[in-house]
């Protein structure tokens, strides 16, 4: 199997904290700024792949090497979500960046889709980074691990009441409190995992003062919906925050495989921009 010791030259499987991870990237011929994509969850991140292949071909084409790591259990990377924790993730995330730093690359920046944000903001309460920040780039953050919980339990429910049956997100916990593991979209849940989402640190960051903070929303309202333009004051009250909402379908939940022509090239611009 690839090592890490020297920059891999292709995408592939490599040896991190539990096991083999996937790494896709996007080598360029400069190894000075590097990008780290975190994806959304489960599910939501299968559907996101093909919108990541197509921003990595556009970060490239600029001179911007991407970097995107399967979450142990998730996607291509070996295991089971019951073998997984946050913490777990956070780890392998701070080998990754540890070896970009190694590998002589100068700065940092970070883009995180849904789930993805609330990883991204856990590892930077946690980690020093080695390298300076530059850019992080918010798609459809999700700020609340407990909604986030929520909206995953609601898969179970769904499926619950598809078959005839009636669960609640309250039995689904206490059925993981007593050991049990549940499978939802396919996915086995446990108590440990349960409870390293709970833990996540999803306070706001100090080092984004240190970074240009943009948030990408897509919607297909005219308006900007009541809890985003809360959000977006609380973080413009803290941060300079680039926000803008695009008119474009939720590719990370759409049965179809969508497009994101507009927030992928507004993401590069803002990229690329920085770095002029």
């Amino acid at each position: 199997m690839p090592s890490l010791a020297t920059i891999p030259s292709l995408s592939g499987f490599f040896k991190f904290t539990a096991g083999q991870n996937f790494l896709l990237f996007s080598p360029t011929p400069v190894m000075q700024h590097a990008v780290i994509v975190l994806p959304p969850f489960a599910e939501e991140m299968n559907k996101s792949r093909h919108i990541f292949k197509q921003l990595f071909n556009k970060l490239a084409e600029q001179n911007q090497y991407g970097f995107m790591l399967d979450n142990y259990g998730t996607g291509d990377s070996e295991g089971d979500l019951d073998q997984a924790s946050i913490t777990l993730w956070r780890a392998d995330l701070e080998l990754l960046i540890q070896q970009i730093a190694n590998w002589g690359f100068l700065t940092i920046s970070f883009i995180s889709l849904r789930f993805g944000t609330l990883q991204l903001f856990d590892l930077l309460n946690h980690y020093k980074l080695p390298l300076p920040i530059k850019q992080v780039v918010l798609w459809q953050p999700m700020f609340d691990p407990a909604r986030f919980w929520q909206q995953f339990c609601r898969i179970k429910v769904a499926e619950a009441m598809a078959n005839g049956d009636k669960v609640s997100q309250k039995q689904i916990e206490q059925q993981l409190e007593q050991g049990d593991i549940i499978e939802i979209a396919g996915y086995p849940i446990n108590l440990a995992f349960y409870k390293s989402v709970q833990h996540i640190n999803a306070t706001l960051p100090s080092v984004l003062t240190k970074a240009q903070l943009s948030w990408f929303e897509l919607s297909m309202l005219d308006n900007i919906a009541i809890p985003v333009q809360n959000m977006r004051e609380n973080l413009v009250s803290k941060y300079s925050l680039n926000f803008k909402q695009i008119k474009a379908d939720a590719f990370w939940q759409t049965t179809e495989l969508a497009s994101a022509d507009e927030l992928i090239a507004l993401t590069v611009q803002q990229l690329v921009g920085a770095e002029q």
